[in-house]
This record gives C-alpha cells, sequence and structure tokens, in this order.
C-alpha cells in the first residue's frame, strides 16, 4: 500500500461527465515537486499520476491549445 500524504491546500476537483460519482483531483505537492492527477470513482482512488513540476508548462501549453471550435465529426456506419 502505498505513503498517505494529507491533502494539499492547492489543487481542484472536477467531476466527470458521466457522473456516477466520477471526478479527477489535481492537487500540487510542492515539497516533492510534483503535481498528482487522480481519479477517484466515490471515496475510493483508482488511478493516478505524479507530474514532475518541470512539465507543468507543456502540460499547461497542450490544455491551452486544444480548441473546440470546429464542427464535430460525424462516423457513419457501412450498411451491410
Amino acid at each position: 500500500m502505498g505513503e498517505l500524504v494529507a491533502l494539499p491546500k492547492s489543487g481542484d476537483v472536477f467531476e466527470d461527465v458521466r457522473g456516477d460519482d466520477r471526478t479527477m483531483r489535481v492537487t500540487c505537492h510542492p515539497m516533492r515537486g510534483t503535481v498528482v492527477v487522480s481519479l477517484w470513482v466515490d471515496k475510493i482512488c483508482r488511478a493516478s499520476f505524479q507530474l514532475a513540476e518541470g512539465d507543468l508548462p507543456r502540460l499547461r501549453a497542450a490544455l491551452d491549445a486544444m480548441e473546440f471550435n470546429a464542427a464535430p465529426m460525424v462516423v457513419q456506419e457501412e450498411s451491410a
């Protein structure tokens, strides 16, 4: 079992569009030089990712570059 670390004061919680009590938590751990993204269902952490502080600018740039202005792609199934 992993080491338990107190929840930091900085961070945020995002709700999954699918519902079902799924959330993503983003927390900053300056003493470790990491940002942790964790995926939760109810009160159970299902996965986590520790991002090095040095990669944070690249992640911010990737998120800032995403656009949702284009029309949605329509996929048509081939008829048999």
